[in-house]
């Protein structure tokens, strides 16, 4: 038989890096209906004149090297975090709790603490969360010491606190579901996390696939259709050049199932309920969009020295079956209404999956009335507007939260 490989086989994995272009092992798989990698190498050309008839190169020299990666598919509850977290940066985490064993901090918490001290002990592999509000985070605990108060090491996620906790905080246990909520990062450098992207394919000597390291995503898109599709996801990313894997990865998909559109809700004006329910919307889409600039420099290598993240803007479309004048009149007047979708799977518990989006002030910038079908629509863009109720733990102004309930444990993204 000839050598062949078959592309219904491929998949994709994804790990968090915690050095910026390091390629890790795969540590979850994502899944994806589309995946397009490419390398680009740049090549100098050398055209010094030769005495000779001809104008094209003399010779190509290898210049600096990056990749792309265009990816995406149906949106899974416990998947598409990691792309939010890589292109938003400040994330926050809620459990659900198990009523029993909450304590309080008996001292102030630093952000990168890898232990905290409470009142009452915490026994080892015990889920908390520590916090409320915006700064919330969820751990599992190691081995407590002390006789009181007691010291309690973080064990998961590693890296320590994100943020800052003040004495007499509450620290709960939870269990799933979870909450993680996605916001634009303001802190420190400005620079979310950063990812290895695996890509099995089959040609790939001994492994079957390639790694794209330093993974940073410039777009990541919603799209929804009530009649006829899932909620969707797409991606686009810059990485470092990408390296062969040494060893055969295994795929260890999820059974999270993705979500019909039908079942969003979308509130105009306030919440997707009560009096701002919107029940007129059939499709929309919403892109986040981030600045990314690789930097090369005198390093001895071709690869970057950093993918930077400049600003993040947002906006999207939504298309409603006509009632009143309602959409124009969003665009007319500048009303700048809050703007929030949920999406929820219908499940309980541990099962449940809840996609939401909040935009606190949206901006809609052209709204057109369209009588060509059976109903009058109307088609229109808004802009997702910079503001402090959207923002998280680490302050400023976000246009954006999006919030993903789940059962994926603490320190998975």
């Amino acid at each position: 038989m000839p050598t062949t490989f078959a592309g219904t086989k491929q998949f994709v994995g994804i790990a968090n890096e915690t050095s910026q272009g390091t390629p890790v092992a795969m540590t979850s798989t994502v899944l994806v209906s589309e995946v397009k990698p490419k390398d680009n190498p740049t090549f100098l050309e050398d055209k010094s004149w030769r005495g000779s008839m001809a104008t094209d190169a003399f010779a190509k020299i290898p210049g600096v090297s990056h990749g792309e990666l265009d990816l995406g598919g149906p949106a899974y509850g416990d998947g598409l975090g990691f792309f939010l977290r890589n292109i938003l940066g400040d994330l926050s985490v809620t459990g659900t709790s198990t009523g029993s064993g909450s304590t309080t901090l008996t001292a102030a918490a630093a952000a990168g603490a890898t232990s905290i001290t409470t009142q009452a002990t915490i026994p080892a592999s015990t889920a908390v969360q520590i916090g409320i509000g915006a700064t919330v985070e969820v751990f599992t605990t190691g081995t407590p010491t002390g006789s009181g108060p007691y010291t309690i090491p973080l064990s998961t996620p590693t890296g320590g606190l994100r943020f800052a906790h003040a004495s007499a905080e509450a620290v709960q246990p939870v269990t799933g579901p979870y909450t993680q909520a996605h916001s634009l990062l303001n802190s420190g450098s400005g620079q979310p996390i950063s990812h290895t992207i695996t890509h099995f394919l089959g040609p790939t000597a001994t492994s079957g696939a390639r790694q794209y390291p330093g993974a940073c995503l410039s777009e990541l898109g919603l799209k929804w259709n009530a009649e006829s599709e899932l909620l969707t996801w797409s991606g686009k990313a810059t990485t470092w050049p990408s390296v062969a894997l040494g060893a055969m990865p295994v795929a260890a998909p999820s059974t999270v199932l993705p979500v019909a559109s039908w079942r969003m809700k979308l509130g105009i004006g306030g919440p997707a309920s009560g009096a701002t329910l919107i029940n007129t919307v059939t499709d929309g889409e919403l892109t986040i969009k981030r600045e990314l600039t690789p930097y090369y420099t005198v390093s001895g290598v071709q690869t970057p020295y950093i993918i930077q993240r400049g600003g993040l803007s947002v906006d999207g479309k939504l298309t409603f079956v006509a009632a009143d004048e309602s959409p124009l009149l969003y665009m007319l007047n500048n009303t700048q209404p809050q703007l929030q979708i949920v999406l929820d799977n219908g499940l309980t518990g541990t099962n449940k999956i809840v996609f939401q989006v909040d935009c606190q002030i949206a901006a809609f910038t052209d709204m057109d009335p369209d009588g060509s079908k059976s109903a009058v629509e109307y088609g229109g863009s808004f802009t997702a507007i910079l503001n402090t109720v959207n923002a998280g733990g680490s302050g400023g102004y976000s246009p954006i939260k999006v919030s993903i309930t789940n059962n994926a444990p603490a320190g998975t993204y």
